[in-house]
This record gives structure tokens, sequence and C-alpha cells, in this order.
């Protein structure tokens, strides 16, 4: 079986800066030389996970999980280890030469995931190469350069075109070996009821969807003459939800972390005008699919949503269906509303990124002043009915807001507007807010995977974690728990972690070699087996003492061989009961046993 060089762990490691990765999934804040927030492998209340960014590990002292980059990936994805090192490799724009790891390290389902996600990188590079260096993409070309993009937007979001022909993508996935049965539950190509196979895409300029870290997952493709339907994109697949994926977020990622903003727009189109006129923090939902999930991660890694859609009625709809949703989290939730019948893509195009910039800075408005706009509409306020019809479909729109805390202030701020008592306006609300206001629903994360919660730990487990924790102090206490204890560990784990440690501690190995060679040999050592990350992270990060003397090491020695020798005892007592002839010779051995009870004891 093919091993992946250290070389290439380590630069992947390096270049994977674990608070940013974990950030994505976790909302962190600082808690002295750690992070901490809600873990995201069980349901909880208050936070009990921990990141280390000095260490590199994450440990959640609820459930036990723990681990490093690598472990995170394999354990939120269900990820094999070549296949997690390749993931972080992509999305840290690292080049590994032939792949990581030959196939036969994967299962089943592994092999296929793997085969669509290599299918889609081909076939992402074919049709860009296609658009930008060949005569049946100057189509193409032509059309989105009309469109006022340049080829450095192009080339930064990888945009192509698939020819009109209609077996080019299968006859190139063919030529290299793809299992085409594959490529259609992938999405890539199609599959007639005659049992002929013909591409999806073709005739169209095709916008490759990422996952957040950067692996190209599917595509939206757009006609560009007048064939119907007008756009055709990747359906649910293995490695495709539209629920959970949004066009720009690789591209994006830098400066929403920078900015703490994300711009949110409708078209993939309108994603390319923003970022290219200056606004780089841009995303767009598939379609009109914003979901909760895509809410919850943008509430990961920003404070501020600024939502721009297209200025007719559908979209104006559709804004306020995503304010619903993003409200459920503590995000300062603005609007950017465009003239009529007007999106960003052509508002850029007919004015500019210099008058965007501006009309970004000063036109943004808060979801209460977005709502009073746009249910004004078409309302003469000077009449006294029109008035009370607008109040109450205000507060129609404030009840379907969840949070209690923004509901009251929306209410506040109408009956300052109309000088109203703001109690009046709340027993006017819609029943169903008065239901909601019992409860303050805030999503929590969904678990990954559910674990046992840690039950008290037995002074054995106790002390074989302490001697773990202290043995990767220096080389002297390895020797030291080595000479003693040996392998007579209880906990499987332990006795795999403590052989490891005994295997690269020589005699003379100093304390500077010590640092410098065993954190790196352990890590290699755990991670292709989560169960041996997830108790490392928890030792490493344990909160004790660095300096153990002998005498408190010899304490934790005495408890487990202690409790090794209650075994024995309990062990000896069910086999005399079994085996013992008589009773004399039970008395025999009962007598013997209580002898070696009373010395435990007195130790």
């Amino acid at each position: 079986m093919p091993r992946i060089p250290d070389e290439v762990i380590a630069e992947v490691k390096q270049a994977t800066d674990i608070v940013d990765l974990i950030s994505e999934r976790v909302e962190l804040k600082k808690q002295g030389h750690r992070l901490v927030g809600l873990c995201p492998f069980h349901s909880e209340n208050s936070p009990s996970f921990s990141v280390s960014p000095e260490k590199g590990m994450y440990h959640c002292f609820g459930c036990g999980a723990g681990g490093n980059v690598f472990t995170f990936v394999m354990e939120t994805e269900g990820l094999s280890f070549p296949e997690t090192i390749e993931r972080l490799a992509t999305r840290a724009n690292i080049a590994i030469e032939g792949g990581v790891a030959g196939d036969e390290q994967l299962t089943q389902d592994q092999l296929v995931r793997k085969q669509m996600r290599d299918a889609h990188r081909v076939v992402a590079e074919l049709y860009y190469e296609v658009l930008m260096k060949t005569e049946a993409g100057e189509v193409g070309l032509t059309y989105l350069r009309d469109r006022g993009l340049t080829e450095t937007t192009i080339t930064q979001y990888k945009i192509g075109y698939a020819p009109d022909q209609r077996r080019f993508t299968v006859d190139s996935l063919e030529r290299r070996g793809f299992d085409l049965e594959v490529m259609v539950e992938a999405g890539l190509i199609s599959k007639s009821r005659a049992g002929e196979y013909f591409d999806r895409f073709e005739g169209r300029v095709v916008f490759p969807i990422a996952d957040r870290d950067g692996t190209i997952v599917g595509f939206s493709g757009r006609a560009i003459d007048d064939r119907k339907p007008k756009y055709v994109n990747t359906s649910d697949t293995p490695l495709f939800n539209k629920s959970e994926l949004l066009f720009g977020f690789p591209q994006a990622r830098a400066a929403m972390r920078k900015q703490k903003r994300v711009f949110l727009v409708e078209g993939n189109v309108d994603v390319l005008q923003v970022a290219q006129a200056g606004t780089s923090e841009v995303v767009a939902s598939l379609g009109t699919a914003f979901s909760a999930g895509h809410a919850r991660a943008l509430s990961r890694m920003v404070d501020e949503v600024v939502i721009c859609y297209d200025g007719d009625d559908a979209g104006q709809a559709a804004t306020l269906k995503v304010v619903r949703l993003l409200e459920a989290y503590p995000l300062d939730v603005q609007v950017l509303p465009l003239p009529e019948k007007t999106d960003p893509d052509d508002y850029i195009r007919t004015n500019g990124a210099e008058q965007w910039q501006r009309f970004v800075d000063a036109e943004r408005l808060s979801v209460l002043d977005f709502m009073n706009r746009t249910l004004r509409r078409g309302k003469n306020m000077n009449r006294e009915g029109e008035r009370i019809r607008f109040i109450e479909s205000m507060l129609e729109e404030i009840s379907k807001t969840d949070n209690s805390i923004r509901r009251d202030l929306y209410i506040k701020k109408l009956a300052d507007e109309f000088e109203l008592p703001a109690a009046t306006l709340a027993s006017r609300m819609p029943r169903t807010a008065k239901e909601t206001s019992r409860r303050e629903p805030m999503p929590e994360p969904e678990p990954v995977r559910k674990r046992a919660t840690k039950s008290n730990e037995s002074r054995w487990m106790k002390a074989e974690k302490l001697l773990l924790r202290a043995m990767l102090s220096g080389p002297e206490r390895v020797r030291y728990v080595r000479d003693r204890l040996g392998l007579s560990y209880q906990d499987e784990v332990h006795r795999m972690l403590a052989t490891a440690l005994y295997e690269v501690v020589s005699e003379d190995m100093t304390l500077e070699e010590f640092e410098q060679v065993v954190p790196p040999f352990m890590e290699r050592h755990c991670n292709e087996r989560p169960e041996y990350a997830n108790r490392y992270a928890e030792v490493r990060l344990m909160a004790a003492p660095d300096e153990l003397g002998e005498e408190v090491l010899d304490e934790y020695i005495k408890v487990i061989n202690s409790y090794e020798e209650q075994r024995q005892i309990e062990r000896a007592k069910r086999e005399i009961a079994h085996d013992a002839e008589s009773i004399v010779d039970q008395a025999s051995k009962l007598q013997e046993l209580i002898n070696r009870s009373r010395r435990l004891r007195e130790r």
C-alpha cells in the first residue's frame, strides 16, 4: 500500500490554519490561550469544545472528540486520510504530483466519490481550455466579454464553455477511463432511455460550483442562444447539495474573514460583476435556494450580511425569506435595494464600478426600513385606511421574526413612527408571533456524528492519562514510566500511545531532540487512526502541571497496578467458586485471596 510521504503531510498541515478550518463550522471565541465553541460532534448548550492554535489541536471535554486538522476533516466529512490530504492540499493551493495514495486504501463509496471529484476537476479544466484557447470557445468568450467580464475574472472563477457537440464530454471522460454510469450519477453527462450517453451542458457557458474548500462538485450551464432551458444545473448528487453550497464561496472566503461581511446576490454573473467592481466578499445561493444551513455557515464567518437581490417583485419576496433565516442568528442584516427590474450585473454595467461603491456606501437599509419601503409601495399614506393596512402588513412581517429582541425593537420603531403605544401594536400582532415569543429558537449546529458523553472516569483511567501527559513533557519521564510500568495499561488506546512513545524515545535522547522529534512522530502515528488522535489530543490539552516528581508518577503507577491486581483477585474468586472441589479447598484459596487483598490495601 503506497504511503503518503511525511514531507507532503507536513506541508499540508503547516499550510492549514486549524482556527480558520474549524471556524468554518464552529463559532469560536477567545478564552485565554485557546478558543472555545459549541462542539460540532454532539449537541450542547454550553461550549466545551476547545482549540489550541499553539498546538494545532482541538478537544471536546464533553464527548471526547479531538485531534488535528486531518482528524477534523476526516470526522466531519467522512473522508479517508488520503482524501483528507488531497482536500486540504486543494484548499491550500498545494499541488501534489501523482496524487497522494493508491485507490486500494479506499472503500467502494470513497472510490466512487473520488472518481466524481477527479472527473469534475478534469471537466472544469477542459471547459476552461475550450473557452480560452480554442475556436469552438470563441462564442462563449465573446459573450462573457460583452457582459463586461475580464479574463482575470474569468480565470479566477474558472469559467468555461462546453462545446456544442453531443459527445464532447462523454468521449473525453471515456478516453480517460472514467466509468460513464458514475459520471451520470455525478451529473456530468446524461443518458437517454435508449441507453445513449450524451453531454449535459453542450453549447453553454459553464460556471463551476465548488465546496467551501474549493473542490469543484457541480456546474451551472447558461445558454447563450435561444435554446431551452436557459439554465442547466447539477442536480443533487453524492457531492452536490445546493442547500449547502454557495457560488463564489472559495474566492470570497479571505475577504469575508477580513471584512467580517458578505454580500448575497442571486446570480452567478452578479457575483462576477460585484467582485470585479471591488466588492470581493460576495456569494450567491444556487437559484433562490438559500437555506438555514447557508445562514448558519455565514454566521460563523461574518458579522454582517448585505442582501442585494434583484429589484423585481420576486427578488423582494426572496429577500424577505432570506431575512427570516438570517435573523435567527446574531447578525447585522442589511438590504441593498436595487432599482426596479435591475440586478447587480445590470447596475454595474450601466453605472460603473465607482458608482457601485458609492451606491453600496449610501443606500444600504436596515431590515425594518426595507420592509417599510417595500410595503408602502402602491399605498396612499395620507388615507387612514391605507395607513392601517400598512401597519397591519408591517406587524404581520414583524411577527415572522423568531428573535424576540429584534421583534420588540421593530415594534418600538413602528410605534414611534406613527406615535402609537407599543403595547397596542404588540396586542395586534398575529397569534403566531405570541406563540413563538414564548421561546427563543437559536438553531444549534447539526451534530455531525453522535457520540456518547463521557461519564465519570475511574481512578485508573485518569492515572493512565496523567502518566501519558507527563511522558509528553520529556524523555526522562518516558524512560522512567517505561521501566516501571511497561505496557501494563488497562486501556488499549493508552497502550498503543505508550508503545509509540517507547519506540521513538531512545536511551540518550535529549529534551531538545524530544521536542523536535516526538510531537510530529506522534501526530503521524495518530493521523489515520481517529480513536488515537482523539485521545492524544485530549492528553496533550489536559490542564496538568508539567512538573511531576517521581513520587507522583509512582502514585499513578500504583493506582494502575492496584486495579490490575484487583481484577486478578475478582477473577480468581470466580474461578474458585466454579472449580474448587471441596469446602476445605475453597477455604484455603479464599484465605490466600484475603491475604493478597490485605497486602494490596497496605501498599
